[in-house]
Parts: structure tokens; C-alpha cells; sequence
């Protein structure tokens, strides 16, 4: 089951209220204000799913994703990209890949909740 999950964000507001309720659920969290702080943080701390924000300074979130796709202990790692950029039309910039999600921002917990609950049965 995944249980650890991984929060990427530069709001510390979001990543307080999303940590709180996963926590709530049963999840245990860590979480990383940019995706310099990420790398440095997965030495220690191996998740199940990566929440990742997508708008970030310095790293942004698609780069963050290339170079996990490219380590082999991270290149399996469900990624769910939570950004305000994301409708449900996603641009075309955001890749195809079959352990990749998106949930646009603001979104509900609930969603989220059952989204790595689909995350969990697939794999």
C-alpha cells in the first residue's frame, strides 16, 4: 500500500493543510520546498508517491521529473503533478507517461485521497 508519500511545493501553506490530511489518513509524509530540496531529501527517505508541484523557482517540477526518470531507484516513482497550470485539458508540454498524474490546483482532498488509492491498486 502506499503509505509514504512525498510533498513538493514552494508554498509552505499548501504543503502544511495537504500534509495534515494525509497524516489524518494514515500517510507518512515528508516534504520538500523546491526540487534541489527533493534530491537531497530521497537519500533518506524512499516514497511510494511523489506529490510535485509544477511551478517552482530554480527546478521546476518537469525537470525535477526527468531526473528521477533517469535514477534507478527513482525512475519507477508514481509522480502526481498538483499545479494551477493544469485543467483538464492539460497542455501538451506536460508528458504521457503511464505513472504520471495531475490534479489541477485548488482541488479537494477527497480527490486526492482516491486518486492514490487508484495509485495503489494499479501498482
Amino acid at each position: 500500500m502506499a503509505r509514504r508519500i512525498m510533498i513538493v511545493d514552494d508554498d509552505p501553506s499548501f504543503v502544511s493543510i495537504l500534509t495534515r490530511r494525509l497524516v489524518a489518513n494514515g500517510y507518512m509524509v515528508l516534504s520538500a520546498f523546491s526540487g534541489e530540496d527533493l534530491l537531497t531529501k530521497l537519500d533518506g527517505f524512499h516514497p511510494d508517491v511523489i506529490l510535485l508541484d509544477v511551478m517552482m523557482p530554480g527546478m521546476d517540477g518537469l525537470q525535477v521529473a526527468k531526473r528521477l526518470e533517469q535514477g534507478a531507484s527513482t525512475a519507477a516513482i508514481p509522480i502526481v503533478f498538483c499545479s494551477a497550470l493544469i485543467s483538464t485539458d492539460y497542455p501538451q508540454e506536460f508528458p504521457a507517461n503511464p505513472r504520471y498524474h495531475y490534479l489541477g490546483k485548488p482541488f479537494e482532498p477527497e480527490v486526492l485521497l482516491a486518486l492514490l488509492k487508484r495509485i495503489d491498486q494499479a501498482g
